[in-house]
């Protein structure tokens, strides 16, 4: 092999090595801390807020080659080669409420009026297109 093509093999190790360190990144939300809160207490009542985390990510790599020599006066191959690259992201978003008092246990859920309104428009929006295409 060309002393090119070790070297781009060479340099893809650490972003390899890094999209992986990404990934256990992006995954340390699971851990219990992260879904529910440090207990906050007030007087006899303690709260813990429990939220809902979500990850998405996408990686690629790529790869390279060769095709026969460069010219008759030239031996090295003429080669190819391609990285890689990725990204990712999360998100998070408080659920519920838990709160302990000499009482009882209760759970009170928080209401995100912002997704209701956007599941309420895709509704409405699927339902217009719908009856549309029914009458045409």
């Amino acid at each position: 092999m060309s002393e090119k093509y070790n070297q781009l093999l060479i340099q893809s190790v650490p972003d390899q090595q890094a999209a992986n360190e990404l990934i256990g990144k992006l995954f340390d939300i699971t851990r219990p801390e992260a879904v529910f809160s440090q207990p906050v207490t007030v007087g006899e009542h303690t709260i813990i807020t429990a939220s809902e985390y979500t990850a998405g990510i996408g990686v690629g790599y790529g790869g390279g080659g060769g095709v026969g020599p460069a010219s008759e006066e030239a031996n090295e191959p003429i080669g190819y080669g391609g990285g890689g690259g990725g990204g990712g992201g999360t998100m998070a978003r408080p659920v519920a409420t838990i709160i302990v008092s000499p009482a009882g246990v209760r759970v009170e859920p928080v209401v995100d009026v912002t997704k209701i309104a956007v599941t309420l428009f895709t509704a409405l929006g699927a339902m217009a297109i719908s009856l549309r295409k029914m009458k045409g």
